[in-house]
């Protein structure tokens, strides 16, 4: 087979030998994600010249990362027009139709490892229906997967729905046989998610607080730690009477009884009609309880709103109503497949301005999974991976990154997905380390459409991660969040979060934010959340009676209640500095939980909610290192806007009234007599007190109330 080589750009070979002394200047509007995403795709198209690649990169903080060298590479095309039985050589059929580019990507990866060396895949327009994930290994160390300049190519997760038929009822049905082990996972028409058929509908006007039903209290079995495995309805709420075949249940709930953290998708293993109750196939770590809102599928009976489907798996049918596009007339993909590409110790490969869309929404459920698990593009053990301005909608978990160092996720677009956006981390029971990972001028949103404990992106295992000049917007639960949840084995230190723009994190939970550190390592993390604009963290809790409370309350005499912070710490995270953020519109501003030795200093904090510190020792209670010194709030500015005039609540029944010291700050707003609340008490006033009150407490030393301008 002859093969064509041609001067394409090895950015493989400029990431091993990095030049740390070359230092270009950085422009933080060329950092802006949908500049970045642009330059990116521009600088590592198939065609690209050295030239390209530095004019395009220049001035980015890629500059000085992602540097340029020419190199001889084979290249193989790969086209939906081609051939897998032509030679791969040329971007485009000859004029015989002799030979020309491959069809597959497999056919491709394979035509590389047997031509070995420097090789590059160079995608070309269209649409690409993938039935299998494609599988990376030693094989392809240092393999460039590319888009060709200008071209956008387009992997579908799923096959095509063809052949619909009409039915007297309004309803359409295909026949769609899947490989063996596979399931419909969502069904998408011209691009749109459609829903699967449930029950309450899905609210038309997309309001969260819609299209639930509230779990009622169990009377026959009171245990609530039966709530892992079981939960109960009203009467008259369940339109199936005991055929639970196929049903799951969505409901949300969380480590504890009552708690609405996250939801998962429990599939229901029968319905007690004699005591209202439904017996799921749950887990050790995931409760539910009295007011548990959720919603049923997975039943033909639920098959009875526009826009719904089901999958017969028996029959292999698929069943739709359309709403004002029909099948016919659209393109309808059915999502088959969580992860499209598969990296297992694919050292070096590079993924770059590919789109990948419409697949199987799994990856962070609790149920039946590793809890973040799967990933459109999943790597494992795969050291020096860069994943380069790609598209990455309707799946269940964007980019999966596990046991692999040194990976570079940058200037992609991560968005619609059922769980997390960016996951980098291990495997439970391995433990190994992904260090050095960084996450760069990424836009990620609409995270958490399934599975609501989920974040924009989440890190775990990882020291020295670099998360920076990131857009996340519009989460379920958190914008970011790291650090330990099990101990040493995924230790996290020297972290650093900055320059990153969060909006509207925590829609869907009571209990969440827009930056989290967790700490159960149980040591110093090292870390730091600098120079972060955030706003609009909020907060979705319902009572037990199906209402809920309004947004943006909180109310720190009641529980439950619904918390939300923009920055917080968690698990005993200590040594973490939380620096020159601007935070805005929020609930709480910032928090600290169970950790000593953080320091909160230089932050802008505007109309708020809610109290704008609160500190508590509840996760460490017990837990008094030798390292441990107090923590610290100090030269911070902050405007109370609050109705309650609340700056600082401290609960530390614990830790003692050493736990946190204040120094430094500038208050504004609506300052009162009861702005700050420290337990157990320490002010002459009480529990309650002004500024002047917690200073002759000795916990305050010179911040001041400066007049509103």
């Amino acid at each position: 087979m002859r093969l064509r080589f041609a001067p394409i750009l090895s950015i493989l070979l400029a990431m091993l030998f990095p030049q740390p002394g070359k230092l270009a200047s950085v422009s933080p509007n060329a950092d802006a994600p949908d500049r970045l995403q642009t330059a990116v795709r521009e600088a590592t198209c198939a065609e690209a010249s050295p030239a390209t690649f530095s004019d395009k990169l220049k001035g980015t903080s890629l500059s000085n990362i992602l540097t340029g060298a020419s190199a001889a590479r084979a290249v193989f095309y790969v086209s939906p027009d081609g051939k897998d039985t032509w030679s791969g050589d040329l971007p485009k059929a000859n004029s015989r139709r002799t030979d020309g580019p491959f069809a597959s990507i497999e056919r491709a990866r394979d035509a590389a490892r047997q031509k070995g060396g420097q090789n590059t895949i160079a995608m070309g327009n269209g649409n690409y229906y993938l039935a299998e994930p494609i599988v990376f290994d030693a094989r392809d160390a240092g393999l460039i997967i590319a888009a060709r300049c200008n071209e956008a190519p387009v992997l579908h997760g799923g096959p095509i729905v063809r052949n619909w038929t009409a039915q007297a009822d309004g309803r359409w049905k295909a026949s769609l046989k899947l490989p063996a082990g596979r399931d419909v996972g969502d069904l998408f028409v011209s691009g749109a998610r459609q829903t699967r058929a449930r029950f309450p509908n899905a609210p038309l006007d997309g309001d969260p607080r819609k299209g639930w039903l509230f779990a009622a209290k169990c009377t026959q079995d009171d245990d609530i730690w039966h709530g892992n495995t079981r939960f109960c309805f009203h009467a008259g709420d369940l339109p199936i009477s005991k055929n639970a075949a196929g049903l799951v249940a969505h409901i949300v709930g969380g480590f504890h009884p009552g708690s609405q953290w996250g939801s998962d998708t429990l599939p229901v293993a029968s319905i007690d009609t004699a005591n209202r109750a439904i017996n799921t196939q749950g887990t050790s770590y995931f409760f539910t309880a009295e007011g548990s809102r959720y919603f049923l599928t997975g039943a033909a009976a639920l098959l009875d709103a526009p826009g719904e489907w089901w999958y017969d798996r028996a029959k292999s049918q698929l069943d739709y109503i359309p709403t004002d596009r029909l099948p016919t007339s659209s393109t309808a993909v059915a999502g088959i497949l969580p992860t499209f590409f598969r990296l297992d110790g694919a050292d070096g490969m590079v993924v770059s301005g590919l789109q990948f869309r419409d697949g199987d929404p799994q990856g962070s459920g609790k149920f039946g999974t590793d809890t973040r698990s799967f990933g459109a593009i999943r790597l494992d053990h795969s050291d020096g991976v860069r994943l380069l301005g790609n598209s990455i909608d309707n799946v269940g978990v964007g980019i999966h990154v596990s046991e692999s160092k040194d990976v570079l996720i940058a200037g992609n677009v991560i968005g619609d997905v059922a769980g997390n956006g960016i996951y980098v981390g291990t495997t439970y029971g391995s433990f190994g380390k992904s260090d050095g990972a960084r996450i760069l001028s990424n836009h990620i949103h609409d995270i958490g459409r399934v599975y609501f404990e989920t974040a924009g992106i989440w890190f775990q295992a990882a020291d020295n991660i670099r998360i920076a000049h990131n857009l996340v917007e519009n989460t379920a639960q958190f914008g970011i969040a790291g650090g330990s949840l099990w101990g040493a084995q995924d230790a996290v230190h020297d972290a650093v979060i900055e320059h990153n723009e969060i909006r509207n994190a925590n829609q869907q939970t009571a209990d969440g934010g827009a930056i989290k550190l967790m700490g159960e390592q149980a040591d110093l993390l090292n870390s730091s959340i600098r120079y972060n604009v955030i706003t609009g963290t909020g907060q979705l809790m319902n009572r037990a009676d199906g209402t809920f409370w309004p947004f943006g309350y909180e109310n720190i005499n009641e529980w439950p209640t619904p918390i939300s912070w923009a920055i917080y710490t968690d698990g005993k995270a200590s040594g973490v500095r939380i620096e020159g953020n601007t935070l805005s519109d929020n609930i709480s501003a910032i928090g600290i939980n169970g950790g000593w030795s953080n320091l909160v200093t230089g932050n802008v904090i505007t109309r708020g909610s809610g109290a704008a510190f609160r500190v508590d020792d509840g996760t460490g209670r017990g837990w008094r290192p030798p390292w441990a010194r107090p923590n610290r709030i100090e030269s911070n500015i902050v405007s109370i806007d609050s109705s309650n005039g609340l700056a600082a609540y401290v609960y530390a029944p614990d830790h003692g009234p050493g736990y946190v010291q204040f120094a430094h700050n500038r208050y504004t707003g609506n300052l009162n007599d009861k702005s700050f609340r420290i337990h157990p008490s320490i002010m002459p006033s009480g529990e309650f007190g002004s500024l002047q009150d917690l200073q002759k407490a000795g916990a305050d030393t010179e911040s001041v109330v400066a007049p509103s301008e």
